[in-house]
């Protein structure tokens, strides 16, 4: 393979990776027609059964030669059978001696018509599996491949593959990304997400909400850097909720285990106690308040254990203490008097 064609590969492959899935296809003809040039190419798809094309781009032949193909050709394709079987190129040379390939059903029911004498096909290889064809044909006045041919197309064949891989899992985090922002929205509670290595930033309906009303110049990072410098960590990334003096916000981030997201949670300030909450509020101590709101925001005993750097035990102590006094039996009777239920 020469300097000028691995030139070309490289760049192609550089501008295949930010393609479409949908686009990669034409993109893979046209470069097979540059690199090897044929009467025809075509880049054949393979479905999930059998060896039938699920999707076929091509010039240099008529739809009425595709069709024949499919119908009359494929199944008695040797050519074809090989290069799945080695999962290498091949051409008719390497199987048929010429007199024999001329006589064959496929040759002069299908080729011949479009004057095809001599055919390359190589695999295309996504995810390790062969799932489609690098196809190219010549006349016979165009002369036989070359052992370099096989070897570029080959190797279209396989970056071909890398790039369609690489769109097929862009598209599907594409997707992710977008039922992840679809479900945030749905949150009522304003959650920010945080890529601490690009700065990038989502946040939910809620979230957007209140960073556009922040007054005095304020800004969310401003939020995020004082509460991040201001509150101690907490085990397994997560910071204690800390309350910015100036907005009244109480912030609670957490950065997952070997990821480079922080999630970031915000609270509101809070309205006048309702009358419950009083009743509750001057019934308990202020630790035991303060777990009893923990719990009726839908936190369970080890998250809240975490959170104020108790152990599991001490905020079960707590928790029954605030049952005794409240005449209380379960964390579902305590969430209901919170929220000002009976």
């Amino acid at each position: 393979m020469n300097s000028s064609v691995s030139s070309r590969l490289l760049r192609f492959t550089a501008e295949a990776g930010a393609c479409a899935e949908q686009d990669l296809q034409a993109k893979v003809l046209d470069e097979l027609g540059r690199v090897v040039p044929g009467k025809a190419a075509g880049v054949y798809l393979l479905g999930s059964v059998g060896n039938a094309a699920s999707s076929v781009q091509a010039y240099g032949v008529s739809d009425y030669f595709l069709a024949k193909y499919e119908h009359q050709g494929r199944d008695s394709d040797l050519v074809l059978e090989a290069v799945l079987t080695s999962r290498s190129a091949v051409t008719e040379a390497e199987i048929y001696e010429p007199a024999e390939w001329m006589l064959l059903p496929l040759y002069r029911q299908v080729l011949a018509l479009h004057s095809i004498a001599h055919t390359l096909q190589a695999p295309l290889i996504v995810a390790g599996e062969v799932r489609g064809t690098l196809n190219v044909a010549r006349t016979s006045d165009q002369g036989a491949f070359a052992v370099g041919e096989l070897a570029v197309v080959e190797a279209l064949g396989r970056l071909s593959g890398l790039a369609m891989e690489s769109a097929r899992i862009a598209e599907e985090l594409g997707r992710r990304l977008a039922r992840a922002s679809a479900a945030l929205d749905l949150i009522d509670e304003p959650v920010v997400l945080t890529d601490i290595r690009t700065a990038e930033r989502t946040a939910n309906a809620a979230a957007q909400r209140i960073i556009g009303g922040l007054s005095g110049g304020r800004t969310f990072d401003d939020l995020l850097a004082w509460s991040r410098d201001g509150a101690a960590k907490a085990p397994e990334g997560t910071m204690r909720p800390c309350e910015d003096p100036e907005t009244g916000l109480k912030l609670r981030s957490t950065q997952l285990p070997d990821d480079d997201i922080l999630i970031t949670i915000m609270h509101t300030p809070a309205e006048a106690p309702t009358h419950a909450r009083a009743l509750i509020q001057e019934a308990l101590s202020p630790r035991e308040y303060e777990i009893a709101d923990l719990v009726a925001s839908g936190l369970r005993d080890g998250q809240i254990a975490e959170q104020l750097f108790l152990s599991h035990h001490t905020v079960k102590k707590y928790l029954k203490s605030t049952y005794r006094k409240l005449s209380l039996r379960s964390r579902v009777e305590l969430t209901r008097a919170m929220h000002g239920g009976a």
